[in-house]
């Protein structure tokens, strides 16, 4: 049997935070991290395009980019190393007046928290893409802040500053069982050992609802496939141009690098399960909408696709919190796609819950488990 002071269940990007953050804030703690794949971040991490984004429609989400944010704009400062962000912007654009005016409020919020966005009228979309299809837009909304770094690059910085304060990693340690005493959870078991500690808390990601259950928690967060197109990029297009969602069908598409541009979008929702084999049909609907809006990408040279597992929850709103009914049990998970770009806010806050008691940095009440029955939630609408 092996003891601790914290478990960790889940080696991406999220668990990787919180248990650097956790060692930030106190270097005596044990903290052991359990992951089941061969190597830390092999799942829904990995395949991660890399986005992130202060347009959103709420304040919790538009708060933990803010929390976030320097972890990329400054990582040398704050990580000791780069984690290649480009601040190329976002540009969400729709030819539906009902959808500009809610993008409108979106905007109003994010400016009242010190987000430089701002509304663009069709004139003022057309030259941040040539190529952009702009007759039948009403408009759309900008953020020059907004950008993408590298997941794999920020997993690494938060698992070197965590092994250097004595982070205790084991792969390929599915978790089978968890341990409760009374109500209180007090452990795990996996295929190999038995874990002891006061606190575990479960990053899982698209897991996180079947280690729920092993506990006895029922969580909301379900996993769902999410496709991605990587072709060449067009020799006319721009070394670089904002990441672009046509709100309306949910396309996307945004260069990554010299090498390729991804696209995708029109498959929120549509494929839950861990499956990840490429549904080759459900792409024509990413050409349709690219064909309509970007009509060049509709010729591109396709160079290969991929499809990753994403945690999504009924209001598109992250779970963050003790598990109410079952102390020492902390969730992370359920960031419906948004797991990267708010994973240092993510890791941030959960040590601030489990060291102090509460989170100081951020109101997370929009975050909690119990929220869900407590009657309607407020949805998240920038989603695609």
């Amino acid at each position: 049997m092996t003891t601790a002071d914290v478990l960790v269940i889940g080696g991406g990007v999220i668990g990787a935070s919180v248990a650097s953050h956790l060692l930030e804030a106190d270097p005596r703690l044990h903290v052991v991290l359990l992951e089941r794949e061969a190597q830390a971040g092999m799942g829904a991490t990995s395949k991660a395009t890399g986005g992130v984004r202060h347009q959103f429609s709420t304040e919790a989400n538009i708060r933990l980019t803010l929390l976030s944010y320097p972890y990329f704009a400054h990582a040398h400062e704050r990580l000791g190393r780069s984690v290649d962000f480009t601040a190329h912007g976002y540009l969400f654009v729709t030819g539906s007046p009902e959808v500009l005016a809610a993008s409108a409020r979106s905007v109003e919020r994010q400016r009242s928290l010190g987000v430089r966005s701002r509304l663009l009228a069709p004139a003022e979309i057309a030259p941040l893409l040539p190529a952009l299809v702009t007759d039948d837009l009403v408009g759309g909304s900008f953020c020059p802040d907004d950008g993408s770094a590298d997941p794999h690059g920020l997993l690494q910085a938060f698992l070197g500053i965590a092994r250097d304060r004595g982070l205790d990693v084991r792969t390929a340690e599915p978790v089978v069982g968890v341990e409760r005493v009374a109500e209180r959870v007090v452990g795990v078991r996996s295929a190999r050992d038995a874990y002891r500690a006061p606190v575990v808390v479960n990053c899982a990601g698209p897991h996180a609802d079947t280690v729920g259950a092993l506990a006895g928690v029922e969580i909301p967060s379900k996993p769902f496939r999410r496709q991605v197109l990587v072709t060449a990029p067009l020799p006319d297009f721009p070394p670089m141009f904002p990441l672009i969602v046509d709100l309306d069908t949910g396309f996307y598409v945004h260069r990554q690098g010299a090498a390729a541009v991804l696209m995708g979008g029109t498959d929120k929702d549509r494929a839950p399960g861990h499956d990840t084999t490429i549904d080759w049909g459900a792409f024509e609907l990413v050409f349709q909408a690219a064909a309509r809006r970007v009509p060049p990408l509709a010729e591109a040279r396709v160079v290969r696709a991929y499809a990753g597992v994403r945690d999504l929850t009924p209001d598109y709103h992250g779970i963050l919190g003790e598990a109410p009914g079952a102390p020492g049990f902390y969730v992370a998970c359920g960031f419906s796609g948004h797991g990267f770009m708010h994973a240092p806010a993510i890791g941030l806050l959960m040590a601030e819950l489990i060291l102090d008691g509460r989170a100081r940095s951020m109101d997370i009440a929009a975050l909690s488990l119990a929220r869900f029955a407590a009657g309607p939630v407020a949805r998240e609408a920038t989603m695609f």
